[in-house]
């Protein structure tokens, strides 16, 4: 969406949490960007992905203390710790969280219990209003900026369709514990996009997955797998 509007847009992208994901995800923005650069629609100017350190964030005992005490009620991903430190240093930077159901959305649920939303003045997204959210969650989410965060992914999948932008959407990554170099359909972030609308960007085999996902005799061969999974991803990132 951002592409076709004419700005100046930073992909920032942090590494070196040991996520198994991570080469997947880095070759999904290599192609996504490359082919939106040959869109004869782009007019955005779309810099070079600026990679961060995720041990290179600066401390901040009050994040980590805020993020902490939210967590324990909301089960927040412990990624929103550092990534809350990064926005401290970079205030303004965008988080693409859609919209989706409280009991799927972790940060949602961590928005709807200490904060609220309010209209962002100098974009078309959200930001967290400071006169209606507390101290911790202004902490963690408070230098976000949410541009789709009132966007469905059935919004999304129209876009999508109205603007022709199938085949570059074939390259998201969404899975965080890939199985055998595939989308797992059993991760959070694979569960959160197959419940809000945006299933089509994984494969069959992954939904079939997500939908036998509480039948215990699948459940127990999906837990060995991912275990063969993970030894075979390690391997092979300790021979790189």
């Amino acid at each position: 969406e951002l592409s076709r509007e004419a700005c100046t847009v930073q992909p920032i992208y942090v590494y070196g949490d040991n996520r198994l994901s991570e080469k997947y995800e880095i070759k999904a923005m290599q192609k996504i960007m490359e082919e939106l650069i040959n869109r004869q629609e782009t007019k955005a100017e779309l810099l070079p992905i600026n990679f961060i350190d995720k041990n290179s964030i600066p401390l901040n005992n009050n994040i980590t203390k805020a993020f902490n005490q939210i967590s324990k009620e909301t089960q927040l991903g412990s990624q929103h710790e550092w990534l809350a430190r990064l926005a401290y240093n970079y205030p303004g930077l965008e988080i693409g969280t859609e919209a989706a159901p409280l009991e799927v959305s972790n940060i949602l649920k961590a928005i709807n219990k200490y904060g609220e939303l309010k209209k962002d003045e100098s974009s078309n997204g959200y930001i967290l209003n400071p006169n209606k959210s507390k101290m911790n969650v202004m902490l963690v989410l408070g230098n976000f900026k949410f541009p789709i965060i009132k966007k469905t992914g059935h919004d999304m999948k129209n876009n999508i369709q109205l603007w022709g932008y199938e085949q570059i959407m074939k390259n998201v990554w969404v899975c965080h514990t890939p199985l055998f170099g595939k989308p797992c359909g059993l991760c959070h972030p694979c569960e959160l996009k197959i419940e809000t609308g945006m299933g089509f960007l994984l494969t069959n085999s992954a939904l079939k997955r997500y939908s036998r996902r509480e039948n215990q005799p699948y459940k127990t061969i999906y837990k060995i797998a991912r275990k063969i999974s993970i030894r075979l991803e390690k391997r092979r990132s300790s021979k790189k």
